[in-house]
Formats: structure tokens, C-alpha cells, sequence
């Protein structure tokens, strides 16, 4: 008999449902579009994650609070992937160039989320039922039923915030929607122009806390070193980075000047 037919199949591993998810917003829009204000209005752009956490007011980067409000503004797309970069879409918001900018921009916002535009294209035309919408989720993602209640309150809230529901609660059809094509802009500035080509990049469908972060070694800023590691790492796993880099690098003494 081959090798193959030996081997002996290895059961698939089981994943249990937490209260929380990454493909899904816990916040709803109307906070993150607050949350990407304060980082802007701070001017906290080029801040790395721990920075923005510290300079919000939060407890820290790894804070419940804090990361959703960054998880949810990344799947948003009012953030880019990594870093804390507004997006040229969070642009049109906090700055529109048309009378229809900020619309087109949370429409972007809600029909970009992929989950979220399934539930719009299923549930328009309808008043929405939370517990009907939360089994819907559940059954997509893995979740508990309490973490898909709380999805399918935040759906809701930012159909809201969004305008996409009539008085009576009924979410409105999309060809009542804003129009999705995008409006003619005025010219970038440099900060908006650099913005937008570092959010060219897709959000991934899990996000990571990799960061890279980049330190100058000299005042004339020619020399410098790259960091590209988890946001979030434990004393033993700094130490073996401090043993890596003694071990790897060279350093060179500073040689003492003569005396004159």
C-alpha cells in the first residue's frame, strides 16, 4: 500500500464561538467615524497604534475598548490596514468637495463591508428584525448568539447613522440610496495625496497587529532601521529580540577623541 493511503486523516480542528468578531464591525459607524476624528483633529496620522491609544485617552493599545474602535474603522475603510492613516474615503467625510461627498462616503462605508451588503441586498424594502438579522449572522461567521446580537445591533445602528433606513424603520431600497459613483474632487493636498496612496492597499479579511515602524540613526536622517514585528509581544520575547540584535549587529564603539 503507498504512503498515502497509510496516513491517517487528521481531524479538522475545532474552532469555538467567541463573543466577538474581526470579519464583522462591534462598533457601529457613527463611533468610528468618531474615533477617526479625534485621530485626525490630533493630528495622530503618522502616530504609531500605542501612541493614538495613549493620546485618546484610552487604556492602552490592547484595550477592548480602543481595539474595536480600531478593528471597526479599518473594515469601515476609514482607516488603512496598518498604521493609523485616514483613508481618502474617511477624507470625504471630514472634508467633502460636493454637497454629495459625505453621503457617497458612508454608503462606501456600510455596502463596504461585505456581510453588510449581503444584509442590505437581502433586507431591503424591509423592516428590520435584529433577531432575524443576528440568526443570519450566526449562521455566516462563527460567533456566538450573544456576539451575533451585538452585531446585528451595530447593523443597524450604522444603517442609521448612514441614512439608510425610513422613519418606520424600513431600510430603504437601494436605488433610494445615495449614488455610489464617486464625485469629481478638488485637487489633493500633499497630506490628503499621501493618504490616499497609503490606503490603496485592500482590508485584509482578518487583521493583524503587525506594525512597521522605522527609527532614523542620525540626525541627517540618511541612515535608518525597520521594525516589522506584533504590535503586542511579552518581556520574553523582547529580551530574545534585545539577545538577536547584540548577536547579529555590529556595533561599532565610538572612538574617543584625541586630547589636543
Amino acid at each position: 500500500m503507498s504512503d498515502v493511503k497509510d496516513q491517517k486523516k487528521v481531524p479538522a480542528t475545532k474552532v469555538d464561538p467567541k463573543d466577538y468578531t474581526l470579519e464583522l464591525p462591534m462598533i457601529e459607524l457613527g463611533e468610528a467615524i468618531k474615533f477617526v476624528t479625534d485621530i485626525h483633529e490630533k493630528a495622530l496620522e503618522t502616530a504609531t497604534i500605542a501612541v493614538v491609544a495613549e493620546k485618546l485617552d484610552y487604556a492602552g493599545a490592547s484595550s477592548t475598548p480602543f481595539y474595536r474602535r480600531l478593528v471597526a474603522a479599518r473594515l469601515f475603510h476609514l482607516l488603512t490596514p496598518t498604521g493609523a492613516a485616514l483613508t481618502p474615503q474617511a477624507l470625504d467625510y471630514l472634508k467633502p468637495t460636493t454637497a454629495e461627498a459625505k453621503g457617497v462616503a458612508l454608503r462606501n462605508a456600510i455596502m463596504g463591508v461585505p456581510l453588510y451588503a449581503e444584509l442590505v441586498q437581502t433586507h431591503q424594502g424591509k423592516r428590520l428584525n435584529s433577531e432575524i438579522i443576528a440568526n443570519g449572522i450566526v449562521r455566516k461567521i462563527i460567533i456566538t448568539q450573544a456576539g451575533g446580537n451585538n452585531c446585528a445591533r451595530v447593523f443597524i445602528e450604522s444603517l442609521k447613522f448612514a441614512e439608510f433606513l425610513e422613519t418606520d424603520g424600513t431600510l430603504k431600497r437601494l436605488d433610494a440610496a445615495p449614488a455610489t459613483e464617486a464625485p469629481t474632487a478638488a485637487p489633493l493636498t500633499p497630506d490628503e495625496k499621501l493618504a490616499q496612496s497609503v490606503g490603496s492597499g485592500k482590508v485584509p479579511k482578518e487583521f493583524s497587529d503587525q506594525e512597521e515602524h522605522y527609527l532614523f540613526l542620525d540626525k541627517d536622517k540618511t541612515r535608518k532601521a525597520t521594525f516589522n514585528c506584533p504590535l503586542f509581544i511579552s518581556k520574553a520575547e523582547y529580551d530574545r529580540i534585545c539577545n538577536w540584535i547584540e548577536a547579529t549587529w555590529i556595533v561599532e564603539e565610538v572612538a574617543k577623541k584625541e586630547s589636543t
